[in-house]
């Protein structure tokens, strides 16, 4: 994968998994080679990430960015683009909703206080995967339109 936005990517899945080193030795661990030399190439280009390594650093952190990039790649059929300021505009209403679901959950008011109900929490995960697909949307969007 030599796509600059993976790289960009799989470099801030370094950085949040704990640097170079951490990868190499998740690395290691699952597959028996792993090394910080490698890793850091991988993250500056001058080599090309690797599926095991995506896979590996992605399960290592319990979330999966560059997997949901690549099946979006998949898609069957582009949608028809909106405008940026009307995603831009649909994304802020569904961002507000989700935080204001998450602060009233959070809030004194709350069913159970400082902790999630089951209902808060399926509303807080609810909202917030909106305000990710319109997240989505955007990132589609801006991509389609290609460089400058």
């Amino acid at each position: 994968m030599a796509d600059d936005v993976f790289r960009g990517m799989f470099h801030a899945l370094v950085a949040r998994a704990g640097g170079v080193e951490v990868v190499a030795s998740v690395l290691d661990a699952r597959y028996g080679a792993g090394s910080k030399g490698t890793v850091s190439k991988m993250c500056s280009g001058q080599i090309g990430v690797t599926l095991d390594a995506v896979v590996a650093i992605e399960d290592f952190l319990g979330t999966h960015p560059i997997t949901r990039r690549l099946l979006e790649r998949m898609a069957a059929e582009p949608q028809p683009v909106q405008p940026l300021p009307e995603l831009a505009a649909t994304c802020a209403i569904a961002a507000g909703e989700a935080h204001g679901a998450l602060v009233r959950a959070m809030s004194e008011v709350s069913e159970g206080g400082s902790a999630l109900t089951e209902r808060e929490r399926t509303e807080v995960l609810t909202r917030a995967r909106v305000a990710r697909e319109e997240m989505d949307s955007i990132i589609s969007a801006v991509e389609r339109m290609g460089g400058a």
